[in-house]
């Protein structure tokens, strides 16, 4: 038996971060129904990231005037909404939290949005305002990277929000008492940032460059270095008895002493020339059976033949329980099962 087996989840959201959580969900055992407003549905559908944010819900298409109709109806009998609107549309669609808590005080409602105050933003909006792109640079003056890996979505927005959504949940049953749940990424963010306020405590209220602490690559210990052909091994041997099983076994040990010196200096440099001399697939081999925090870089291709990430990509898709929910729903597939599951009249398309 899956742990959320038996909760019903309604999902009227888009993009990604909102539509990750029901995915999520629906890996743990809920029953998600995914609502689409007609005629084209989510705008992601017939997108890979569709598939990949939707498989395994339930697809309820319906005209925009039934849904007014049809929603507290479902609502009625489901245990979460979850949304992503702005507090305008929110209004608009007659999705406040106010009014459907009033009509429904059982409901956990989840609402997750960039900022606090209802602007629109992406992932690289809500890094910047949160701190963390600036913390993000290659060199003290260099311009922060643009990271390829959506930390704002992911971390701020559906990581946040489970992990809200499951308390509610849990709120929810022992006390049969619903509530609102609102995530702005933004702010999570800088929830998130343990790494920056220990830096702000420790230095007193200022943040070494850039780059320049301790886990931003300034420390030999902890960095990339370059391989033969153009590859990266990362070394993260911080604790000192790791930073000593490295240099013995690169054969260095005059560099023990400097596992922790922070800068550009010589112990970068003769780390960098070891790591030069051989391949990528060569240091892998070497580094087999090894325990000293020392890693190749994998590409996302080779991570997906790895042994261990069978039990994570199956099929084509990324799941966080093992499931077997992996249809990707057509638009509107389910309206006959929910209609006769929750009793409630679609209407025409």
């Amino acid at each position: 038996m899956q742990p959320l087996e038996g909760i019903v989840v309604i999902e009227l959201a888009r993009l990604l971060p909102a539509p990750l959580v029901g995915a999520i969900l629906a890996d743990l055992g809920a029953q998600v129904i995914k609502i689409e407003i007609l005629p084209k549905g989510d705008s992601l559908r017939g997108t890979e990231l569709f598939s990949l944010l939707n498989r395994g819900k339930y697809s309820v298409a319906l005209p925009p005037e039934r849904l007014p109709v049809v929603l507290p109806q479902l609502l009625a009998k489901a245990h979460v909404l979850i949304t992503n609107y702005r507090p305008q549309t929110q209004m608009e669609m007659g999705l406040s939290p106010e009014s459907l808590l009033s009509k429904h005080p059982h409901l956990v409602y989840l609402n997750i949005t960039g900022f606090s105050d209802g602007r629109p933003g992406h992932d690289l909006n809500f890094l910047a305002e949160s701190g963390v792109l600036d913390r993000l640079r290659l060199t003290p003056d260099g311009a922060p990277i643009v990271p390829g890996f959506l930390i704002g979505d992911l971390l701020g927005g559906s990581a946040s929000g489970l992990i809200r959504l499951l308390a509610a949940l849990y709120h929810q049953s022992r006390t049969g008492k619903g509530s609102y749940v609102p995530v702005a990424m933004r702010d999570e963010m800088l929830r998130w940032s343990i790494a920056n306020a220990h830096l702000y405590r420790l230095f007193k209220g200022k943040l070494p460059p850039p780059s320049m602490d301790f886990l931003s690559g300034a420390m030999p210990s902890y960095r990339v270095y370059r391989t033969a052909d153009g590859r990266y091994i990362a070394v993260a041997a911080i604790e000192e008895k790791f930073w000593q099983e490295f240099c013995d076994f690169i054969g260095r040990k005059d560099l023990i002493p400097y596992g922790r010196a922070v800068g550009e200096g010589v112990p970068h440099r003769e780390i960098e020339e070891v790591f030069s001399k051989a391949t990528w697939v060569e240091w892998k081999v070497r580094l087999e059976g090894t325990a000293f925090c020392v890693s190749p870089v994998y590409t996302f291709e080779e991570v997906l033949q790895t042994p261990w990430a069978a039990e994570i990509w199956e099929e084509g898709f990324l799941v966080f329980s093992s499931s077997d929910k992996l249809h990707v729903p057509t638009l509107g597939e389910h309206n006959e099962w929910v209609q006769g599951r929750f009793g409630v009249e679609m209407g025409e398309g």
